[in-house]
């Protein structure tokens, strides 16, 4: 049985990690996947393939098969030129693996290693929580951060909407917790395990999908969406280039507001309920989405 390692630093949030191996090993291929986060002790010569989330990855030395996976685009400060020194240094692998077509367009490979599109998935269990009770109007999950402007969503629930609930799901730092946890209408979960992020989140009828319209953000898929979608919710969107593009392919329809949210209530009390949004995202489950990029069989022509 051959051995694949999935190579990760332990503060990766990386739900295609667990997607990607509860999928594999749960089928007869002749190899088996491993998560480095679980094993204490790595010997790489007992391993068949590493496949190393980017990154940079300067090791030339290895004499087995290397996939890279871009998830993302670089952030924060000068990311188009990370992005660039990136793939400068980076040594090259068997296979890569693209979030979509814009992640491998802003890398800008050119050279004749094999590729695939492999998207975020929704986990099965989010479908699982599509007709909870609503104790809340609104619900954000993701990262609660300054570079995402969350200040000025909460500033807008904390003065100017005081009669709209809002429930915040994932880590939050303690300037932002200690400047908005006294509010009666903003309720933060803090770090939950991953399993019991859909029953907070379903909790609430609308979903916020709160990007800012910049580079890279504006380009990559949203994880959050699609889990909105698939409990049910009615979405909040900001407006930006991946999102139009996703609901132009999907026939779907968002409350669209702009960054500073002068507009929120006003756009929720005219907006129509559409129920059953959620059968639109049985094509994004993580078995299907996995199946359609065609993996396995780059992954059995490599190994």
């Amino acid at each position: 049985m051959k051995k694949i390692l999935l190579e990760r630093t332990s503060k990766s949030y990386l739900p295609q990690i667990d997607a990607t191996i509860k999928y594999f090993n749960g089928k007869n291929l002749g190899f088996r996947l491993f998560d480095s986060y679980e094993i204490k002790d790595i010997k790489l010569n007992e391993f068949d393939c590493l496949w190393k989330f980017m990154g940079i990855d300067t090791s030339r030395n290895i004499d087995i098969p290397i996939i890279h996976e871009y998830p993302s685009l670089s952030t924060g400060i000068f990311p188009k030129l990370k992005n660039k020194l990136k793939k400068s240094i980076t040594s090259k692998p068997h296979l890569r693996i693209f979030l979509n077509e814009y992640v491998k367009e802003e890398m800008g490979f050119n050279d004749q290693i094999e590729y695939v599109y492999r998207d975020v998935g929704v986990d099965d269990q989010f479908f699982q929580y599509k007709e909870s009770v609503k104790k809340y109007d609104c619900v954000y999950v993701g990262s609660i951060s300054k570079a995402r402007g969350i200040p000025q969503l909460l500033d807008q629930f904390k003065y100017k909407y005081k009669n709209l609930s809002l429930l915040l799901v994932g880590t939050v730092p303690d300037e932002i917790y200690n400047h908005y946890s006294n509010c009666d209408n903003i309720t933060f979960t803090g770090n939950l395990p991953y399993e019991d992020v859909p029953k907070y989140a379903s909790q609430a009828v609308y979903g916020i999908n709160y990007m800012p319209n910049k580079y890279p953000y504006n380009l990559q898929t949203s994880t959050k969406l699609l889990e909105y979608l698939a409990m049910d919710l009615q979405v909040i969107t900001t407006d930006y280039f991946w999102i139009n593009h996703f609901m132009k392919e999907n026939q779907l329809n968002f409350i669209k507001i702009n960054e500073n949210l002068d507009n929120l209530e006003t756009l929720m009390k005219s907006h129509e309920i559409i129920p059953n949004q959620f059968t639109k995202m049985e094509k994004f489950k993580w078995t299907n989405i996995i199946e359609q990029s065609g993996l396995e069989e780059k992954l059995l022509k490599l190994i």
